[in-house]
């Protein structure tokens, strides 16, 4: 039954952006333009408002970064592309570990689970081994690559759940921001989009 209101919301999300994205040229001649709200930040935790900055859009090609891994090798967008990239942002890397479970379903859709954590590489590394994580964590000590992906809270300075997926070519396909979600709700998600791109 918990999974109704998840179901209405993400439901709603994915029509409007699918809708924002795919409006026919016709129906905006003669209309002024308007500003837009931005896609891109699509849910947020009732009464909570931090202060997000991001440049990342919904149909946007990601921003360039990299991170350090936790296998030792520096990560950026480019090591990302030719597979759908599941980005998965969290303030504590312990909150990750259940994504293991679903990293071989990702994998059959063509699709690589990378989590984000403000800890450092080496921590990452030694807790990857220990927990024999099969997906690699990605170490945003500053916090910039989770601010450029909409998922940093400036005012209380932390990185924010949430998860950024994109296409084999690196454009943004789906942004969540402020959901935490279970294994089986990210494979559902990516399961979603993928099969409708």
């Amino acid at each position: 039954m918990r999974r109704a209101p998840f179901a209405l919301v993400l439901t709603l999300l994915l029509a409007c952006s699918s809708w924002a994205q795919t409006a026919p040229d016709e129906a905006k001649k003669g209309v002024p333009e308007q500003p837009q709200a931005n896609p891109s930040v699509p849910v947020q935790p009732m009464g909570s408002e931090p202060t997000i900055d991001s440049d990342v859009f919904i149909g946007s090609p990601a921003p360039q970064f990299k991170l350090d891994g936790s296998q030792g090798q520096v990560v950026g967008l480019d090591q990302l592309k030719g597979k759908w990239a599941v980005m998965v942002f969290s303030d504590d890397r312990a909150k990750l570990k259940p994504l293991g479970a679903i990293d071989g379903d990702l994998e059959k859709l063509g699709a690589h689970l990378y989590g984000i954590t403000p800890d450092g590489a080496a921590a990452l590394q030694t807790y990857a081994e220990r927990e024999h994580l099969p997906f690699l964590l990605l170490s945003d000590l500053t916090g910039e690559i989770s601010q450029l992906f909409g998922m940093y809270d400036l005012d209380n300075d932390a990185i924010l759940p949430g998860i950024v997926l994109l296409d084999p070519k690196g454009v943004v396909r789906m942004t969540l921001l402020g959901q935490a979600l279970h294994g089986d709700e990210v494979l559902q998600l990516v399961k979603h989009v993928v099969a409708g791109a």
